[in-house]
């Protein structure tokens, strides 16, 4: 005896075929377990991109402005969550290496997908356990006809091969998995595009009447003087903020036009256009005076938002005098006439985004075809007639097992 099941074991070993190792990476790289994984660790790193400031990479003005902020915000906790790479979440290799992972593995289903669903377009052979319908009452299922009258009610497809039934919702179930699966293949690519030729640029600051060249493909922004914004085909604009701003210039009493200087350093000029994102400053040399500009709370919408005009005697910094403005106004200080003209700002983001089409397609695919899942999800089983017991194998549903009757 012992040595029978010795001669059983052996012979078992020898006709068993060895695994293929490849088969087995197939199954683990385009298996529910591997995709919901990717999904998840994308996922949290959305939500850690989402919940803390991402550095910009557009300038320096920008990153300066970011950090102010985050260091506000955070603290003396900023270097360490800057160590960590959390503020650069979806540029950082590990989140590139997630996102290329998933696209294979969508890749890989969507290749198993329309495979199965060109296979399935005959019968299948069955593979697994058969059980008896009606809870193993005989009394229950005795007709195989009667039971493929009642599956074709619920809108399966039925094939037959006596004695095997196959049915099934092919096509429709198997075409909204493939739906979903093409359409979040899709949305990356049109990421990768994005991510490839697009650029964003933050931070921008153009006024009334000021056209701006990107420098990027000949790419532009205006705001026109009704203070609507403007820009090339090809770019999209986000509006950050809007707020005032000036044209100064300053005359004598004999009407000559005096030079204006915003830092030592700058190039003496006779106009001078500030945007007042903050206090602004500049000098008039020949009149030894330093003029303070300081917008003021208010609606710069309509261009006429409150400014704090401030003149300081040079270099004994006395203020002689102050008021506030609204729109174009002209001041006169000892012999000089202050004339500022209301050209309000607009800050902007532009962005362009060349893979925005087939992230826009892939949306529907995934709604469609998510939202078809979930009402009509794939279902396939087998049923056979064995000695006038009705038995079945596969997704049954709960009529045919006797579990909704339970």
């Amino acid at each position: 005896m012992v040595g029978n099941r010795y001669t059983n074991e052996r012979m078992i070993t020898e006709t068993t075929p060895p695994r293929d190792p490849w088969r087995t990476v197939w199954k683990i790289a385009t298996g529910d377990y591997s995709l919901t994984v990717l999904l998840v660790a994308i996922a949290a790193g959305l939500v850690i991109a989402a919940w803390l400031p991402q550095m910009p990479s557009s300038g320096p003005a920008a990153y300066s402005q970011w950090l102010s902020k985050t260091q506000a915000r955070f603290g003396d906790a900023t270097s360490v969550l800057q160590t960590l790479g959390l503020f650069t979440v979806t540029r950082s290799p590990g989140f590139r290496l997630l996102v290329a992972l998933l696209a294979g593995c969508l890749v890989l289903r969507l290749l198993e997908i329309a495979d199965r669903l060109w296979r399935y377009r005959k019968m299948e052979a069955p593979a697994g356990r058969w059980q008896t319908l009606g809870n193993g009452n005989q009394s229950d299922v005795t007709d195989v006809t009667d039971v493929i009258d009642d599956i074709r009610h619920l809108r399966y497809r039925v094939l037959r091969d006596p004695p095997l039934v196959q049915a099934d919702r092919w096509p429709w179930a198997d075409l909204f998995v493939l739906l979903y699966h093409g359409g979040g293949l899709l949305f990356l690519i049109g990421l990768l595009i994005t991510h490839t030729w697009g650029w964003r640029v933050e931070g921008l600051i153009v006024q009334r009447g000021q056209r701006i060249t990107l420098p990027y493909a000949d790419n532009w922004v205006a705001l026109d003087d009704d203070l609507k914004l403007t820009h090339s085909p090809t770019i999209v604009t986000v509006l950050e903020e809007r707020g005032p701003g000036v044209q100064a210039s300053a005359v004598n009493s004999a009407g000559d036009h005096l030079p204006l200087q915003p830092t030592t350093e700058a190039d003496p000029v006779t106009r001078l256009t500030l945007a007042l994102t903050e206090d602004q400053y500049f000098a008039i040399p020949e009149a030894n005076m330093i003029i303070r500009l300081s917008p003021q709370p208010g609606d710069a919408a309509d261009g006429n938002a409150p400014v704090l005009v401030q003149v300081y005697q040079s270099p004994a910094g006395r203020l002689i005098t102050e008021t506030a403005i609204e729109g174009d106004a002209e001041l006169k200080v000892d012999d000089v006439t202050l004339q500022l003209i209301s050209i309000p700002y607009a800050r902007l983001t532009a962005v362009s985004n060349p893979g925005r089409w087939p992230t826009i397609l892939s949306i529907p695919l995934l709604v469609v075809g998510l939202l078809g899942n979930t009402v009509w999800p794939a279902r396939r089983f087998w049923l056979r007639d064995q000695d006038g017991t009705i038995e079945g194998l596969g997704h049954l549903p709960p009529t045919l097992t006797g579990e909704q009757d339970a």
